[in-house]
């Protein structure tokens, strides 16, 4: 099993925070380090690193985000997409609380969802939450990709 997954589900079990450990500090800009790289759903048939990974941008401002897909892949809604397009509320060193454009989802009071992408298992990973949630929760987990392998 992935460590990323393992972290998520020991989080998701103890109902515990989603901290860093020792070993695995967070990268120092968050914004730099989602754009430097490519990311996918580790558990998701046909989204996975080698088929349809993602890739994150954001404007020179940091008040917008783009979430560009390889490929055709479903949204929320069960529509073909290709990207999703977000303004970026506030952030942290392990976090980014962002609004996405055409949100259809509400919580309880009605109000549309905002999303917080936390970086977890030192930025390997990253997950969402919800401002509504409590306590601090985790799910969509996405994987960092990386290269292929070197042949010897």
């Amino acid at each position: 099993m992935h460590r990323p997954l393992l972290t998520l589900l020991a989080c998701l079990a103890t109902g515990a925070a989603l901290a860093q450990t020792p070993e695995r500090p967070l990268p120092r800009d968050i914004f730099a380090h989602l754009a430097a790289n490519t990311w996918a759903f580790p558990d998701v048939t046909g989204m996975h690193c080698d088929e349809n990974p993602h890739s994150i941008t954001f404007d020179t401002a940091r008040k917008t985000s783009w979430f560009d897909w390889r490929g055709p892949m479903t949204n929320y809604l069960g529509e073909i997409d290709q990207q999703g397009v977000y303004d970026v509320l506030e952030s942290d060193d392990g976090s980014i609380t962002m609004f996405l454009h055409g949100e259809q989802r509400t919580t309880d009071a009605g109000e549309p969802v905002v999303w917080i992408l936390r970086l977890i298992d030192g930025g390997e990973a990253y997950c969402w939450d919800r401002t509504d949630w409590s306590p601090p929760r985790c799910t969509h987990l996405h994987i960092r990709c990386h290269g292929p392998a070197p042949m010897s």
